[in-house]
């Protein structure tokens, strides 16, 4: 029988990951596990903090919430939170919003975006984060103004590139679904509009596997074709529950993270599972709901490490038989 277009693709991971696999040295690296806070609202960092410590998530993806000198954050206090849990900072979330965004037609509204990732930039340099990552234009405006969206995003970005560079943070794109921005879906868009960029501290891809359900032909040769540019990944499953909780084949995924060294050197995996629903947003500025959240990082992490555990101890023939490979 022959297989599906899709069985295809994954038959070309499972392969990538048993080579990649046979020069993996017996103290190898595990992916590193994150959690992007900005899901948890208006909770405090300290509980936050707490409930990463208790599953062992040793990783966090801050909100990037300066959004004025007088809001957000304080690094000591940000600092001494983590510290007391055993949490590091990975990144920062940049948030881009209508009245905020590198690609808008407005110069009014593009100056608020470099203001707002120049505070940023500084705050993830002080909190010891490696990258911050934005969208090209913002989540809520689907609609684009015009056909030079692309190219304003790019200008607009190389105003803020030094300031990277000079705090030593990796700047990173993020494609998103067209259903919530009007520009930037892929990962083929996301290198040109780096490439318009054309600066060094802003090259690298942070890759969402929800979005990436939506703009990818197949998230594992995604992975596999551009994954080197990726510096962290947003994890939630096809409904955007929880890891576990959906149809996505995690295995899949971490395999193509195994095949291109992603385990290795700052790369990040982190939890972004928002939930089901056309605004997920909104959550951002409400208290939360502690048991649901105990839920989700509790079987995002479980589902995680079972997973990993599961590819990395399965024999070259226990795969090749799961994803019907014959050689």
């Amino acid at each position: 029988m022959k297989p599906q277009p899709f069985r295809i693709h994954d038959q070309r991971v499972v392969k990538a990951f048993v080579e990649a696999r046979r020069s993996h040295t017996a103290d190898e690296p595990r992916l590193k596990l994150a959690w992007s806070n900005w899901g948890f609202g208006t909770e405090e960092l300290s509980a936050s903090a707490a409930r990463l410590e208790a599953n062992g998530v040793e990783h966090i993806e801050l909100h990037g919430n300066l959004y004025s000198p007088d809001m957000g954050y304080r690094p000591d206090e940000v600092l001494r939170i983590l510290g007391d849990h055993g949490v590091s900072v990975s990144g920062v979330c940049g948030m881009v919003t209508p009245n905020q965004e590198f690609a808008h037609l407005h110069p009014h509204v593009r100056q608020r975006a470099v203001d707002y990732f120049r505070r940023q930039v500084e705050f993830t340099a002080a909190v010891g984060g490696t990258y911050l990552l934005f969208g090209a234009g913002s989540v809520g405006r689907p609609v684009p103004f015009d056909s030079y969206e692309l190219q304003r995003a790019a200008d607009t970005i190389r105003l803020v590139a030094d300031d990277f560079a000079a705090a030593g943070i990796r700047g990173a794109v993020e494609p998103i679904r067209p259903e919530e921005c009007s520009v930037v879906h892929t990962f083929d868009e996301a290198l040109d509009l780096l490439a318009r960029v054309d600066h060094p501290a802003v090259q690298h891809i942070n890759g969402d596997l929800y979005h990436m359900l939506s703009g990818e032909l197949h998230i594992g040769a995604t992975l596999l074709d551009h994954g080197h540019r990726m510096i962290n990944l947003h994890l939630a499953d096809s409904n955007r529950r929880a890891l576990g909780r959906g149809l996505l084949d995690l295995d899949v995924v971490m395999m193509a993270l195994y095949a291109i060294g992603y385990q290795r050197g700052d790369h990040y995996a982190s939890a972004e599972p928002l939930g089901a629903g056309g605004n997920p947003y909104a959550a951002m500025n409400l208290p939360p709901d502690t048991d649901r959240l105990d839920e989700l990082v509790a079987v995002t992490a479980t589902t995680w490490r079972e997973r990993e555990e599961e590819i990395l101890s399965a024999s070259d023939e226990e795969l090749f038989g799961l994803y019907q490979i014959t050689e």
